[in-house]
């Protein structure tokens, strides 16, 4: 490989060639933007601040593919997005490249000689080779610390990085609801939308990135479950702008971006407080935003600064009453700001500290919050051993009240080499709370875990495999007030990659106690005592070089009780590409539980004392369960070329839930007795999704998005019998939407202007 780096007052250039003594056999799949696919590819990466911890990645393929990320503390961010060039073509001896960044992709300090770590990367992809100009050590932790130098590029300025992406969206709307007794139960609807994306870079370091009456509808559908769990269910973030350049925001677990334009606050509250006959009407099921500002960047001298700031629009929902023929308005989302700032420091050795707090206002009587964390990752000069860990503060402040609590964890680790593991401790008080902008499912826990592992990344028994390693992990929990035991387990693995590059994991492990369960009951200071399990499984992946890829794993776990009680599961995914062009994959997972124990109900109950006064008590219900969860997806890509593509995307989720007893939970020792209570709480569920985008990229970071997204979700408490007959009268009864929507999305630069 020749590679030849230049540069000029606007940007960098760079040429390679790559030689190829099978040029016939280069693999070049055509994919979109950040989608490398089953393509050879060459590129680099750029710290130029040389901190061994921040970086730029740039990628393309002999198809003319363009991948690039943000590297920070060795987690790569594909979803920061810049604009630069790249075109590629085939030689009678190989392929070549070459490739445009702007200085406006880039962060670089402002001096007279530029001293940047690089490193250069070729990956010949049916070989799995892949090589680095300056070589990059497995057993050793890190990546850009790894790297090179390049010196010698002299007198560039920072341009003046100021950039505008306006976009119009246009929304057509069906809903159709066949069960609709009075009025027509098709709907249509229209909207015209129009906002503008803006980025300026503030200094030759630091860029703020303001999105003005932002309109996400280009993201895809959620994947929405059947959660019985007492915790919600966490989502994806799918909106561009919450996902591209922010990973200071991460640091610390304290943010997650889906409670901004997310739920409405009193949904709950007011669902709640309804009268007979009355249903709320004309709820978004995204709150609307203002607007949303991020500002990030880091100095000559390590320190990254980032600030985050978002506003919530106030949101009335309407009030029917059916029976009456009346309509009310409510309040169901106030006036909300949400804020993140953070501090990180690069320390020598690749380390770094930070500093992150995040903050919550609401308008009116709402509860207000505040959370602050220390986060530290100090390695030692040799890169062996690091101590990490965090310290964090919550507040909930509302008016009658201000609940504060802490999170702790320390771990001591073993980085590089053959042999690494982690001893740690954690603990989380019963007050810290931080979801009101993160994401916590349970609080009130303490915990002592570790791991140890050994990987081996040279070839072994007689060339049969090129890489494996095994492991060992073990966690005991205790509750944090009171301090009782919860549950003591652990885990065990193998894993190895062949020859012929097929993958494969296998594991064993489980909960070697009895573990008290203090959330499934949902009363607190009430727990469930469950017998200790045991589980195996294991993953395989073929080939995926070849024109079909399969993927599957399975796990089967049992326990220990006298009563049959056991959850398999598998899964299933083959994708087949029918040429450079088009690909089409699809999945199968499901899941079978008999014997399942969960929460059904609580009942408040008086009780007479001796001294003939009362006190009130709570009953909880248990149920004894048969579930099954099925989940059948479609996905197909076709690229047009590097800039237009084709995406599909169908899922259908059912579940279903038949109880076969019920129990009393037992106050004192969390066990289960029997009871005449009976209800009806079996459940049939199912979620069906269709999504279609197309993207054109026609002019440098300017795209054209249609989008089609069709959706459909019910419950009901009549378990079909199997898939298909449910299958088939899904859209018999069911409400549903469609929508189809234009996006046009067109980049200004004024370096380019």
């Amino acid at each position: 490989i020749d590679v030849r780096l230049l540069y000029d007052d606007v940007g960098i250039y760079v040429g390679a060639y790559l030689y190829d003594s099978a040029p016939d056999s280069i693999l070049r799949e055509l994919t979109e933007r950040d989608d490398i696919g089953n393509s050879d590819f060459f590129g680099f990466v750029i710290d130029a601040y040389q901190s061994g911890i921040s970086g730029f990645t740039f990628i393309t393929t002999p198809a003319g593919g363009q991948f690039d990320a943000k590297q920070e503390a060795g987690r790569e961010d594909s979803n920061w997005d810049a604009v630069w060039s790249a075109k590629s073509s085939l030689q009678a001896d190989g392929w070549s490249t070459e490739i445009f960044i702007p200085y406006s992709a880039l962060r670089f300090p402002e001096k007279t000689e530029q001293v940047w770590t690089i490193n250069f990367v070729r990956m010949i992809q049916r070989r799995q080779e892949q090589s680095f100009w300056s070589e990059i050590d497995p057993k050793i932790d890190g990546f850009l610390n790894q790297s090179g130098v390049v010196a010698g590029i002299s007198n560039i300025k920072p341009p003046l990085r100021l950039q505008a992406t306006p976009f119009v969206a246009v929304y057509g709307l069906k809903s159709v609801d066949p069960g609709l007794e009075n009025g027509d139960p098709v709907q249509y609807g229209s909207s015209v939308n129009g906002g503008m994306d803006v980025k300026w870079g503030l200094s030759d370091a630091f860029t703020l990135d303001m999105t003005l009456i932002p309109d996400f509808g280009e993201a895809r559908s959620d994947d929405q479950i059947l959660n019985l769990s007492p915790f919600e269910q966490q989502f994806d973030e799918q909106r561009a702008f919450f996902t591209e350049g922010t990973e200071l925001f991460g640091k610390g677990d304290l943010f997650y971006s889906r409670r901004v334009g997310g739920q409405a606050y009193y949904e709950g509250e007011v669902a709640g407080s309804l009268s007979a006959g009355e249903r709320l009407t004309n709820l978004p099921r995204r709150m609307p935003l203002y607007n949303a500002t991020k500002i990030s960047g880091r100095t000559a001298k390590g320190t990254g600064i980032g600030v985050f700031n978002a506003v919530e629009r106030r949101v009335y929902g309407r009030v029917v009453n059916t029976e009456a023929g009346t309509t009310r308005e409510v309040l169901v989302n106030p006036l909300t700001n949400y804020n993140v700032a953070v501090v990180d420091q690069n320390l020598p050795n690749n380390s770094s500290v930070s500093l992150i707090n995040t903050n919550v206002w609401r308008e009116g009587g709402a509860t207000d919050a505040n959370t602050t964390a220390l986060v530290w990752d100090i390695h030692n000069k040799p890169n062996i051993y690091s101590v990490t860990g965090s310290a964090k503060l919550s507040q909930r402040i509302a008016p009658e009240a201000t609940d504060r609590g802490h999170a702790f964890n320390l771990n001591l680790r073993k980085i590089s080499g053959n042999w690494q593991g982690r001893i740690g401790y954690g603990e989380e008080s019963d007050t810290y709370n931080p979801n009101d902008l993160g994401l916590l499912f349970n609080n009130n826990t303490r915990n002592v875990s570790g791991f140890v592992e050994y990987n081996q990344f040279e070839p072994f028994w007689n060339g049969r495999f090129v890489s494996g390693g095994s492991g060992l992990f073990i966690r005991h929990e205790r509750l944090y007030q009171p301090n009782v035991p919860v549950a003591t387990g652990g885990e065990m693995w193998v894993y190895a990659q062949t020859k012929n590059l097929w993958r494969v994991n296998l594991w064993t492990g489980g909960q070697l106690t009895d573990a008290f369960d203090y959330f499934e009951p949902r009363v607190p200071g009430r727990f469930w005592r469950s017998a200790g399990m045991h589980n195996f499984g294991g993953n395989l992946q073929t080939d995926a070089r070849k024109q079909f890829r399969f993927r599957g794993n399975l796990n089967y776990s049992r326990w220990r009780q006298d009563e049959p009680r056991n959850r398999f599961r598998y899964f299933a995914n083959g994708r087949y590409r029918f040429s450079d062009k088009l690909s089409i994959s699809a999945g199968l997972e499901r899941s079978f539980g008999q014997g399942d124990i969960g929460y059904v109900n609580q009942q408040k109950r008086t009780v007479i004392l001796p001294d003939e006064s009362t006190a009130t008590g709570t009953d909880v219900f248990m149920g004894t369960r048969d579930r099954q969860d099925t989940e059948v997806s479609l996905e197909g890509k076709y690229s047009f070329s590097a800039n237009m593509t084709l995406n599909l995307r169908v899922r259908h989720y059912w579940a279903t839930v038949k109880y076969q007893d019920f129990h009393l939970l037992g106050e004192q020792d969390g066990l289960l007795y029997s009871t005449e209570y009976a209800g009806r709480h079996d459940i049939d569920y199912d979620a069906f999704n269709v999504d279609i985008i197309y993207r054109w990229r026609f002019a440098p970071g300017s795209d054209i998005f249609i989008v089609y997204k069709s959706n459909l979700s019910v419950a009901d408490q009549n378990p079909g019998a199997n898939y298909w007959n449910n299958f088939r009268t899904l859209w018999d009864d069911n409400p549903r939407q469609a929508s189809v929507s234009m996006k046009v999305i067109y980049w200004l630069d004024y370096a380019s202007l």
